[in-house]
């Protein structure tokens, strides 16, 4: 059942301590049902449920394939509805915009999982598909001008499950050059929609700071080498791109502080967060901001409260006292399957081990030592 008086608590502590318009949630609004079952399945209650948190803001997805499922049709009714509840409670939004249509999708791949994954191509022709991509970016931006102002272009895109590009039968996988020709036509059509827009780089995988061997998700038994977001941006600045701001994913494997085996530097925040700032420091774009449009702490069942909550604790105070960064969306209120552990609540409302952790954060919260 829904524990009111444990999110009246919380809320109560971020209003008194902690940088609430800071904090954003990733509540997945786009979707009919973020959880399983349960409580938190409708998503008028999650609003409510993100409002009293506290949060000042929501990251929300405003999907391609879902907008323009027929070529030249755009329906606009359900992102309607979500900016125009937000905006009634109060609540800051940025946007996601991402992920192709199956008629930007190449021949029978539309038809595969994770197909929305694939590179814009249409008529045969990436062009093609990111200039049409553009044109729906330009399309979001000028119909929220005024409500949304942060817009992130596409997720993930040096992760294999999130870019793939298919050429000559076999998928290419992540690309910087093929990202770089994407994202710069999206972001000079949302900043001629909207020029007080705010545009990112998609937020980057960490991979923990380490290039991976990830399997193919269009051919079982074949892996493509994924680049952490580190080395994919410094590609991606190597072909003269200058972003107003970089979208990072900083989750790590290992707690704060820790190296993995054999190795000197931490994970976090050294190879997920400082290397990225670095890569930034290093093209000379001091006022690049990094956007945290997700993090959070994986807390299987095997792990106990107390490395949850100092795990969780650590992360976050590191990351709203980076000078670098405005915000940070946390992953997320729920989850979505029973294989990750990222939920701040369980399907029944309930404090997950991730909420109780952050509850702890918000109790203990004495703000960030002076610049």
């Amino acid at each position: 059942m829904f524990q009111a008086f444990w999110l009246l608590t919380a809320a109560s502590l971020l209003q008194i301590q902690a940088p609430s318009s800071r904090l954003y949630a990733q509540a997945f609004l786009d979707r009919s049902g973020a959880t399983r079952a349960g409580t938190l399945s409708d998503r008028a209650h999650r609003e409510d449920v993100v409002r009293a948190l506290g949060f000042g803001g929501v990251r929300v997805l405003v999907g391609w394939d879902q907008v323009e499922r027929v070529r030249g049709i755009r329906t606009w009714g359900r992102v309607d509805s979500i900016f125009d509840e937000l905006q009634r409670d109060s609540l800051q939004a940025f946007g996601l915009l991402a992920f192709s249509p199956p008629w930007a999708v190449p021949g029978e791949l539309g038809k595969l999982p994770r197909s929305n994954s694939h590179r814009p191509s249409v008529d045969g022709s990436t062009a093609r598909g990111d200039t049409l991509f553009a044109a729906f970016a330009a399309a979001a931006a000028r119909r929220y001008r005024g409500r949304v102002n942060r817009w992130e272009v596409w997720n993930e895109e040096n992760h294999p499950f999130f870019w793939f590009n298919v050429a000559g039968h076999t998928n290419q996988g992540p690309s910087a050059r093929d990202y770089v020709a994407l994202f710069t036509l999206a972001r000079d059509s949302i900043l001629a929609a909207n020029p007080q827009a705010e545009v990112a780089v998609g937020g980057l995988a960490s991979l923990s700071g380490h290039v991976r061997a990830v399997t193919d998700p269009l051919r079982a038994g074949r892996a493509i080498q994924a680049f952490p977001s580190h080395v994919f941006l410094r590609e991606v600045l190597k072909m003269g791109v200058k972003p107003q701001a970089v979208g990072i994913h900083p989750y790590s494997a290992l707690p704060p502080g820790k190296p993995f085996p054999g190795e000197r530097t931490p994970v976090f925040p050294d190879l997920v967060v400082d290397s990225v700032a670095a890569v930034l420091d290093a093209f000379a774009l001091p006022s690049t901001n990094l956007w945290v449009t997700e993090w959070g702490v994986d807390a299987s069942p095997r792990m106990d409260q107390a490395a949850v909550n100092s795990w969780y604790g650590a992360g976050l105070n590191s990351l709203l006292c980076d000078r670098r960064i405005p915000f940070v969306t946390l992953h997320a209120l729920t989850d979505p399957d029973p294989q990750t552990h990222f939920g701040l609540l369980n399907d029944d409302g309930s404090d997950s081990r991730d909420g109780v952790a952050f509850r702890d954060f918000l109790s203990h919260w004495a703000g960030c030592p002076p610049r």
